[in-house]
């Protein structure tokens, strides 16, 4: 049966384009703004304090988000998760207008940058919980090409926020910019009016224990199943670092090596998400046919390689070339991860275990301090190629050492 018959995943694909669209306007006006208040040759340093500090946030509550989305109905907390974030986008765009017209300090930076953190609540949340209801509305069987269309789907709603966040940062300021990226959360809360699945809890048993036992019960599978911790291992490493540099530091990078404006940097967003585009749709169509474990352990390697070629390159046919194969590779990590993941969990605590993969995305943030502060003694040049040479490495190294990602099908 195609997985468009099912018409609650329909209503979860459409959220996820919705917020494909407006979520990375949000992630680029934070970037940016922080990149042009920072005081000069220091933005690298306040991108990794702003990334440190939401990692803190995301991964603090992501050990709760997991349990929580096993615990409770997921539509609910679908629903709570973007009226949170809906909330939280008009608080800080407020804060924001307010802010525009005084002069710029370091004492106001850091009161934005904490206003932006709170975004990482939500983020926590809704990931893996979202992730989850693909499974819910699909069952086992077709779960992995769900998700592998769930991505794609993120990726095309992403095509277009590139140049919409640089158009709108350029023309109508950071506080619209940062507002616009609400609509996104407030058509999803919508959409949880309509779908079906997720109204009641998935793990029936939860309620009657503590949180703390719902969570040790979710690190109880990774003691058990081999593939999830490597799976995990490969996801957090080649996530963490990669996107420390291509995510959280590219503000500076793009105006510092590249010479780019707003508008210009949204462009080359594009690139990327036609590379998502491009990678999820060879997964989602292959199906049953593509060895997952294999793949995944070629994207890693080929992620590396392509950030080490990027850092490299100053025209821009190669920048956005190598930019795209980035792109690729960060979509097929996480469609590939999350597939392997459904197909061995069960339901009862795939919240859990979904919140262990995104994980990733709090360690990221993290390692942009670690490398920021590198980039602001060293050079963003040499942190840059560093990073890729090391995923590189880490992925050849886990396919020549690894045989059970190597078998898995």
């Amino acid at each position: 049966m195609n997985v468009f018959h099912f018409r609650d995943f329909r209503l979860l694909l459409l959220s996820q384009l919705f917020i494909g669209f407006t979520q990375p306007v949000l992630f680029m006006t934070q970037s940016w703004y922080i990149s042009e208040m920072a005081p000069e040759n220091l933005s690298a340093l306040f991108l990794g304090i702003k990334a440190a500090l939401s990692g803190a946030v995301f991964i603090g509550y992501m050990v709760l988000a997991g349990a929580i989305v096993d615990r409770f109905p997921r539509r609910t907390v679908m629903r709570v998760s973007q009226i949170f974030a809906c909330s939280s986008i008009v608080v800080v765009s407020v804060s924001l207008h307010l802010f525009s017209g005084s002069d710029p300090s370091i004492f106001r930076l850091l009161i934005v940058i904490g206003l932006f953190c709170s975004f990482g609540i939500v983020f926590a949340q809704d990931q893996p919980n979202r992730v989850a209801l693909v499974r819910d509305s699909l069952g086992t069987a077709m779960g992995s090409r769900g998700l592998s269309l769930f991505f794609l789907v993120l990726a095309v709603g992403g095509m277009g926020a590139g140049p919409t966040g640089g158009w709108l940062i350029e023309n109508s300021g950071y506080s619209a910019a940062y507002l616009f990226a609400g609509i996104g959360p407030l058509l999803a809360v919508g959409l949880t009016f309509y779908i079906r699945v997720g109204s009641e809890p998935a793990d029936s048993g939860a309620a009657r224990e503590g949180l703390f036992n719902n969570i040790i019960n979710g690190y109880q599978v990774l003691r058990e199943l081999p593939i999830v911790r490597f799976v995990l291992f490969l996801n957090w490493t080649s996530i963490a670092i990669g996107l420390g540099v291509m995510g959280q530091l590219i503000a500076s990078w793009v105006d510092q090596k590249l010479g780019f404006g707003a508008l210009d940097w949204g462009i080359m967003i594009l690139t990327w998400t036609v590379g998502g585009v491009i990678s999820t749709l060879i997964i989602a169509g292959l199906g049953a046919r593509l060895r997952r474990g294999p793949t995944l352990l070629l994207a890693v390697s080929l992620f590396g390689a392509a950030v080490f070629l990027y850092s490299l390159s100053r025209a821009n046919v190669f920048v956005f070339s190598f930019n795209l194969i980035c792109g690729a590779c960060f979509f097929a990590i996480n469609a590939l991860s999350t597939g392997i993941i459904q197909s061995v969990v069960e339901n009862k605590v795939l919240g859990r275990v979904n919140s262990f993969i995104f994980m990733s995305q709090g360690m990221m943030q993290i390692a942009a301090l670690l490398l920021g502060t590198l980039a602001t003694v060293i050079g963003l040049q040499f942190v840059y190629s560093g990073a890729g040479l090391v995923i590189l490495l880490f992925g050849i190294i886990m396919t020549l050492r690894n045989q059970t990602l190597r078998d898995f099908r």
